[in-house]
């Protein structure tokens, strides 16, 4: 595997793309470009910019809440990679909306992608295959796609990230087919001879303290009541302060937490409404068992995780991350983003991603996690 890569924080799109791509040699064939921008560069110039640049190469991504590449994170910045891989196939298929995703879109998707590498179903390989997923960040369909589309790949992973607009939450725009398109999602399956791993990580444990959701709009992500009180006094009981003191930090510090098969996934609130209920940034539903988050300093949380990763698969070439904007936003508050960027950088020859508007793994939407794949370049027996 050989890997082009590179950034740039000019504003303008098209000389985003050129100081990005500068030092990108003609003579390498690529099959893929991944690349990931703030929405201060305009996606129409950027796609044009990579369209005129790299002609038929496809080239898949979205706007985002900020940027990594190597051992560094940016905000209103541009960063892409080029990857050239004999051992892996690509192939992209893409849906334009989600407003009507159902079994049969799903269906028509995954049938799609194999078609365009002859794969057939029952010849599926989770250790062979797996998926990259960008969705419209701002659909808040990401728990209607999420477990239609893991059915219809068959168990290979799928791992993704939901697209920013720097948190603005106006529009976000996805790449694919040459274009930059302002909803939908897009995915992209390896078939890959080389070895890879998912990573999924959170800072997060969780503690003995339950809270019941007893009243929703499931639809809306909104919880009214827990344990039979209004959300926001349920939740001020549960971390022992005043209603008075829950802001964003804290509710950032202290999110909740939901077990699905013995993991722990973070329910991450988006806002505090004046009649006092929560807004959720993913699935919620009434009767269900949320408990409060205990945090781990992020450094040593990681750090941990990542040296298990190394022990799964050793020497990776290329780590594809898509990190929750509330992990970012901690990162920044605590100075955090030098020590986790270095931790990536020394795991991985290569390191692209983007921080999200919420992470998918498998059938499933979750919030202040990282998820990624990690691929080797050297070929290996499946």
């Amino acid at each position: 595997m050989h890997v082009l890569k590179g950034h740039s924080t000019k504003p303008n799109g098209r000389e985003a793309v050129a100081e990005a791509t500068e030092g990108w040699s003609v003579q390498t064939t690529l099959d893929l470009i991944l690349v990931f921008n703030s929405s201060e560069q305009d996606p129409h110039e950027v796609a044009a910019a990579f369209r005129e640049r790299f002609g038929d190469t496809p080239f898949v991504g979205c706007t985002t809440a900020g940027e990594h590449l190597g051992d560094a994170h940016f905000t209103k910045a541009l960063v892409c990679i080029g990857i050239s891989s004999p051992g892996i196939r690509w192939a992209i298929a893409a849906a334009e909306t989600l407003e009507r995703f159902d079994e049969e879109n799903a269906r028509a998707l995954s049938d799609q992608l194999f078609g365009q590498l002859g794969i057939q179903r029952e010849e599926v390989n989770p250790q062979r295959q797996f998926c990259l997923l960008l969705v419209d960040g701002l659909s808040g369909k990401e728990e209607v796609l999420c477990p239609l589309m893991a059915d219809a790949l068959e168990g290979m992973p799928l791992v993704g990230g939901s697209a920013g607009d720097d948190l603005k939450f106006q529009r976000t725009y996805l790449y694919h087919g040459g274009m930059a398109h302002p909803s939908g999602a897009v995915f992209v399956l390896a078939d890959s001879k080389m070895p890879f791993e998912v990573i999924k990580h959170q800072h997060y444990t969780t503690t003995t303290k339950r809270l019941v959701i007893t009243k929703a709009d499931v639809p809306a992500r909104r919880v009214y009541e827990m344990d039979g009180v209004p959300a926001i006094q349920a939740y001020a009981d549960a971390i022992g302060r005043p209603i008075s003191a829950i802001n964003d930090d804290v509710t950032l510090s202290n999110p909740l937490t939901f077990v699905c098969n013995d993991e722990i996934y973070v329910r991450s609130i988006a806002r505090i409404e004046p009649d006092g209920s929560m807004v959720f940034f993913c699935a919620i539903e009434e009767g269900m068992v949320l408990s409060l988050g205990e945090h781990e300093d992020m450094t040593t949380a990681l750090r941990r995780d990542v040296d298990g990763l190394a022990q799964r698969i050793k020497g990776a070439d290329l780590l594809i991350g898509c990190n929750c904007i509330l992990r970012a936003l901690e990162a920044t508050k605590l100075d955090k983003h030098p020590s986790l960027s270095k931790i990536f950088s020394d795991f991985a020859g290569n390191m692209i991603g983007f921080d999200t508007y919420g992470e998918q793994l498998n059938g499933l939407h979750i919030n202040q996690t990282f998820v990624g794949v990690a691929i080797r370049g050297a070929e290996a027996a499946r």
